[in-house]
């Protein structure tokens, strides 16, 4: 198994990408991990490691996050937009170095932002595009989140905190209120299947022979600023309308998701005039890739890439 950290230099800022391969002739597939600013280096490299048995693995840890972690400049322009460009630059990197014509993308949550941006952007250099728990409307997602929350919860004090809060976050105490939503969708089982909490996946972090206890506490501090610069323009994420794509799409959906609605994705999916597959993981919610990691893995190496926009659906 070939396994290597890259520094690349990549606008202005300096980014690290871990290289995972059995066979570096495999095609490159790029990660691109939630958040924003959620780097998941550690848990990639424990539960997905069989995804190098096909792919030559590309782990980035994007600007200002796990070990690309720094404190953002007050003035510094931090946007989508951003990690768009700082994408585009890495695969122009790393086709150049591979004298290659395209890549495989992989994005879950936050990193399907980024991903779709990006497959509408330049779809030149996309083999084909894989989102995980994708997010289609920003809005729509709070609103099944919450409908969830309120389903699930017996505390009528958080049903009316629930109720209140502005999904748009842009009130004065938003981080707060958009903390205690999360906190709330977690703890009613609508993030991790089965689980009311994300502690079990601690430990992978702070037994990561490629983390040290630095990047463990900057990950956190990296997460934080990400969403305080980067959450507004998330709410008002809305692909609803883009229906053609020039790249096959396959979206991998846990069925129980209620952070980044299975609901919305497959209305999504079943309106796309594009090359499509529809792949709804049984006993899953948001993560998919590391409740149901075997299964996810089996997946993702043994894809029939669609050819045509009548789609191809699976349940797993």
């Amino acid at each position: 198994m070939e396994k290597y950290g890259k520094w690349y230099q990549i606008n202005g800022v300096k980014q690290y990408v871990q290289i995972i391969s059995e066979n570096l002739a495999n095609p490159l597939l790029i990660y691109l991990h939630g958040g924003p600013g959620d780097a998941a280096l550690p848990l990639i490299e424990h539960f997905n490691l069989d995804l190098a048995k096909k792919y030559t693995l590309v782990i980035w840890e994007q600007r200002g996050a796990g070990k690309s972690y720094y404190p953002f400049k007050a003035d510094e322009e931090i946007a989508i937009d951003t990690l768009v460009s700082d994408l585009k630059v890495l695969v122009e990197l790393l086709l150049s170095e591979r004298n290659e014509r395209q890549v495989c993308l992989m994005g879950h949550s936050w990193g399907s932002i980024i991903g779709m941006e990006f497959i509408k952007r330049y779809p030149e250099w996309i083999d084909y595009y894989i989102g995980v728990g994708q997010v289609i409307s920003s809005q729509e997602m709070f609103a099944d989140s919450r409908a969830y929350i309120l389903e699930h919860s017996s505390s009528t004090a958080v049903k009316q905190r629930i109720s209140s809060i502005d999904t748009q976050f842009d009130q004065g105490e938003w981080f707060n209120d958009l903390m205690y939503f999360m906190n709330q969708l977690i703890k009613t089982g609508g993030s991790l299947y089965g689980k009311k909490s994300y502690a079990g996946f601690y430990p992978h972090f702070i037994r990561s022979k490629n983390y040290t206890l630095r990047d463990c506490v900057q990950r956190i501090q990296g997460s934080k600023q990400s969403i305080e610069r980067l959450w507004q323009e998330v709410t008002r994420v809305d692909f609803t309308g883009e229906t053609k794509f020039e790249v096959p799409i396959i979206l991998i959906e846990g069925e129980r998701d209620y952070h980044v609605s299975k609901r919305v994705a497959f209305d999504f999916y079943q309106k796309l005039e594009s090359p499509k597959s529809f792949v709804c993981m049984k006993k899953a919610a948001h993560f998919p890739q590391w409740t149901r990691a075997a299964d996810f893995n089996h997946v993702v190496n043994e894809l029939e890439v669609p050819s045509t926009d009548a789609g191809i659906y699976l349940e797993v």
